[in-house]
């Protein structure tokens, strides 16, 4: 049996909360293998709380011309109530290699052609925020599992 039974008290966390909000958003997969390697670059960058945005295909999801409308609209609003509400400044938009949801939607068009399109998504996503949101910082990164370890290969950052 995987995990154990359910709780009968609550369960309080060692973490004091904070309330203030992050300025820093992460958008991407909701892949469990990279949740704490995205907080580990989070901290490597300053940022030691986020605010995050996971779905299946993450920042591929705000590209309205690739994803179905009513997935990118559902996204676009979220990110929009994000940073909008919590007056976010910086964004991390992260693909990574072996990504569930690309394989499903294009698989039949091959490894090479999934990698090119989850880099137009990033450039998509990208630009879309930076229109919405002038003066955003925007960072890219295309994330792969190399042995043991996660590799962060940032890409051209946006900045006003």
């Amino acid at each position: 049996m995987v995990g154990s039974a359910p709780m009968s008290k609550p369960f309080v966390a060692e973490t004091a909360y904070e309330s203030t909000h992050p300025h820093v958003l992460a958008v991407y997969c909701s892949d469990g293998r990279f949740t704490d390697a995205v907080e580990e670059l989070a901290k490597h960058l300053g940022h030691d709380r986020i605010d995050t945005l996971t779905l299946p295909g993450g920042p591929g999801l705000l590209n309205r011309w690739s994803a179905d409308y009513m997935e990118s609209d559902m996204v676009t609003r979220a990110a929009s109530f994000l940073i909008r509400g919590h007056h976010i400044q910086e964004v991390l938009l992260l693909a990574h290699a072996g990504c569930g949801y690309y394989q499903a939607r294009h698989g039949a068009l091959g490894p090479e052609f999934i990698a090119e399109q989850q880099l137009k998504d990033l450039d998509a996503a990208a630009e879309e925020l930076g229109k919405a949101f002038p003066g955003i910082v925007v960072h890219k990164y295309f994330v792969r599992p190399k042995d043991t370890k996660i590799v962060f290969e940032p890409l051209d950052s946006s900045e006003p």
